[in-house]
């Protein structure tokens, strides 16, 4: 990451990170929140890095796999399940399909001829509109190999960083399609 500077230069639109976009962050700090000097350099920030924000689907990456690469999941030997699904109820069948095409599009789902298939529904978000799909992953907890690992000791874990800066990221726009 490039060095900040103590005096940011005034906002230039660069990348992903327009003027409607500076806008919409300065809307949801109340004024008072952050200094204005502290405002200028979260913007020179998100304007340096604007290809690591995804402001919406089309925008978003995945990781790199030699950095992070695919999780394989321990099952103990069993049979392929394919489930039939719930039916989607016509009224929503157009909108169900354009979420599926979104999160191909995204990267999220993939084309599969796999010899699994789990049952997959959809409910009403929070705004009582829009809808999320859920997928039952019940066969796969059945199979899968609880971790045996035990959680390191807190403690220990926590003297360990004694003295140190640590950051932390949290990734607020994909929820909870890992």
């Amino acid at each position: 990451i490039p060095s900040l500077p103590t005096h940011p230069p005034p906002f230039e639109p660069t990348g992903r990170y327009t003027e409607e976009r500076r806008q919409g962050l300065d809307a949801l700090h109340p004024p008072g929140f952050l200094w204005p000097e502290e405002r200028s350099l979260l913007h020179h920030l998100v304007a340096q890095q604007n290809e690591a924000f995804a402001w919406d689907d089309s925008e978003r990456g995945q990781f790199r796999e030699d950095f992070f690469p695919p999780v394989t999941i321990p099952v103990v030997p069993h049979t392929p399940w394919v489930q039939k699904n719930i039916p989607i109820p016509p009224g929503l069948f157009d909108e169900v399909c354009a979420i599926i095409r979104k999160k191909e599009a995204a990267g999220v789902y993939e084309p599969s001829n796999s010899s699994y298939r789990s049952r997959w529904f959809c409910v009403l978000k929070k705004d009582g509109k829009s809808l999320r799909i859920v997928h039952s992953l019940e066969p796969l907890n059945a199979v899968t190999i609880a971790h045996s690992g035990v959680p390191p000791f807190t403690e220990q874990l926590a003297e360990s960083f004694a003295g140190r800066a640590c950051g932390g990221i949290l990734d607020l726009y994909v929820g909870y399609d890992e």
